[in-house]
């Protein structure tokens, strides 16, 4: 029987090469690949959803049988479509119709299986991850597809969440939040943004919330060639938002790379409140914190305080708290030590409730460092960076810590840690010139500044150190022409402007100034450290070092550099500077 059987498989098989049905086959299925090449990236182009590659997987392997069918049925011979002659087989009719069916299914079947079952588990995409040596992944921030667009800090909030949820996975390297935002509303290509970044893939999605129901679609596209690798829609109530996230975030790790970045079993993504209301009043706090500006600093504060009492559990919302607080007091909105210690009330809140929490670490050590207490403030950053390797901005004011006490190749070393982790970063940027500048590099630090000055023209910050080393150098008109272009005229600006003149020995305008802010003081918050340089640089040494000591009663923020900013050298030999420097325990 076996042998009969043999017999007359073999029959079979040289009848379909006779009717040249084998040809037939290989021919279409290389026309069945070439197509699906080329609908990949036209599906990414035109935004198609991923079930239309589906639908044309499904008509390809339909077509199939049908090619081998005509292939047995029909020859061409001279240009003309002729019957073949009958078959040597003995199969007839229905059984002959169900051989070429089979052999048709037969041919279609591993293109089948390779997209509905392995194609999203490959372990081998060299293009998903071109050029680097680690699975990597920026996030750009999601569309707001919503009817509101005052939903935006939304969008922008679900975007920054995924980020810190991917963090979580070992091995996958994710660029930083303020990294991918550079891109927002920029039309640059996926390559131009993966070699900016230094990634292999890129996620883009877009957010449409109309009430309590949630549309999430998000999708993954190699940086290297721009084609599509995942893309998945999310309908979801807002209850569950948590879990949307942690199950997109788990997603985009499996369709990465599972065999290097095994998906973690514990959640990516942790339930930080029962309250969506809570939970969307800390997104929109976010959003206006990122401003970094006193009017946003100060809304930000009123939405994590709501926040905060719809769950006063809500660890987060306190973190918010005391990044809030910490920073309007260095921006001058309030004092330095009303700030902080509202900043620190909150920030041990949220250790309380929770101590895995990376950023209310890192939120104490600012605390603490404008306490002096640099033992401390490095311990919390340490705990804070062991406990979120990629948070960046940890190892940035790690640097600063680092620096302050004189540590310069340390903080240098920090500094180039987080610019690795988030390479588009200003205060990062700005930080390699600041510290050039505290090593009296001034040549360097000047370059490097103006190179960071280049990422955002109107960055105050950079605009600050960038004319203190022009100032050391004694190039005082171009001091002045980085500061005419500050567009905030906050007491740190206007006094830092007068510090210029008057070390440049136009004494009459720097005092014009001095009364311009004595007379400001009567009505906002102008840091006694600024005072203190404009009478320095005025040669009244008597009247700098009252309002240093002011300054440290007051715990100003600009008393953490006296021991390596340049611009206190001329008061530096005086015992009252050593003094001084004990206090702040630096000495």
């Amino acid at each position: 029987m076996s042998w009969g059987l043999s017999v007359e498989a073999g029959t079979l098989i040289a009848e379909l090469r006779r009717r040249r049905v084998i040809r037939a086959l290989v021919g279409y299925g290389v026309a069945a690949f070439a197509v699906l090449q080329i609908i990949e990236p036209v599906m990414h182009g035109l935004h198609w959803p991923d079930e239309v590659l589906s639908f044309v997987v499904v008509a390809l392997a339909v077509g199939f049988p049908i090619v081998v069918s005509l292939a047995w049925i029909f020859d061409v011979n001279a240009g003309r479509l002729e019957r073949t002659g009958s078959a040597a087989t003995n199969l007839r009719g229905v059984q002959l119709a169900l051989v070429l069916v089979g052999t048709g299914a037969l041919a279609a079947t591993p293109g089948l299986i390779w997209n509905f079952f392995l194609r999203d588990r490959a372990p081998a995409q060299p293009s998903a991850v071109a050029g680097t040596a680690t699975p990597s992944i920026a996030v750009l921030p999601f569309v707001n597809m919503s009817r509101d667009s005052g939903d935006e800090y939304f969008s922008d909030g679900i975007t920054e969440e995924i980020i810190n949820a991917l963090t979580n996975v070992e091995g996958l390297h994710v660029a930083s939040r303020t990294s991918a935002f550079a891109f927002k509303g920029k039309n640059v290509s996926v390559r131009k943004i993966g070699e900016e970044l230094g990634v292999g893939t890129i996620l883009e999605g877009s957010v449409r919330r109309d009430g309590n129901a949630l549309r999430i679609v998000a999708q993954l596209v190699s940086a290297g060639n721009g084609y599509h690798l995942w893309s998945k829609t999310y309908d979801r109530d807002l209850k569950n938002i948590f879990a949307v996230e942690d199950e997109l975030a788990r997603s985009i790790a499996s369709a990465l790379q599972p065999r290097l970045v095994p998906t973690p079993a514990r959640p990516l993504v942790r339930e930080a409140t029962a309250s969506v209301e809570a939970h969307d009043l800390y997104l929109r706090g976010r959003h206006f914190w990122n401003k970094r500006t006193a009017d946003g600093l100060t809304r930000s504060i009123a939405l994590f305080q709501r926040a905060v009492d719809l769950d006063p559990g809500y660890a987060l919302a306190h973190v918010g708290l005391a990044d809030a607080y910490g920073l309007l007091g260095e921006y001058g909105g309030i004092s330095t030590i009303e700030g902080d210690a509202k900043a620190k009330a909150h920030a041990l809140k949220a250790l309380e409730i929770d101590d895995s929490i990376a950023e209310a670490h890192a939120s104490l050590s600012l605390v603490l460092d404008r306490d002096y207490n640099w033992a401390s403030s490095e311990r919390e950053l340490k705990r804070a960076i062991e406990l979120k390797p990629g948070y960046a901005m940890a190892h940035h004011w790690y640097a600063i810590i680092l620096n302050c006490q004189g540590r310069l190749e340390e903080g240098r070393a920090q500094t180039g840690i987080g610019l690795q982790l988030d390479p588009t970063s200003l205060i990062l940027n700005m930080s390699v010139g600041a510290t050039s500048y505290e090593s009296r590099q001034y040549d360097a630090a000047i370059q490097q500044l103006k190179q960071a000055l280049e990422l955002d023209p109107a960055f105050p910050v950079t605009r600050h150190y960038l004319s203190l080393a022009y100032t050391q150098k004694g190039r005082f008109a171009d001091a002045l022409a980085v500061l005419d272009k500050v567009t905030e005229p906050t007491p740190r600006y206007v006094g830092l402007r007068a510090y210029v003149l008057a070390t440049s020995g136009d004494k009459a305008a720097a005092r014009r100034l001095l009364a311009e802010l004595e007379q400001r003081s009567k009505n906002e918050y102008v840091q006694p450290g600024v005072l203190a340089s404009i009478h320095m640089g005025l040669g009244d040494a008597d009247r700098a070092f009252a309002f240093l000591d002011k300054a440290y009663a007051e715990r100003d923020w600009s008393l953490r550099e006296l021991k390596v900013n340049p611009m206190w050298d001329p008061i530096r030999p005086d015992p009252r500077f050593g003094a001084l420097l004990k206090r702040v325990n630096l000495e």
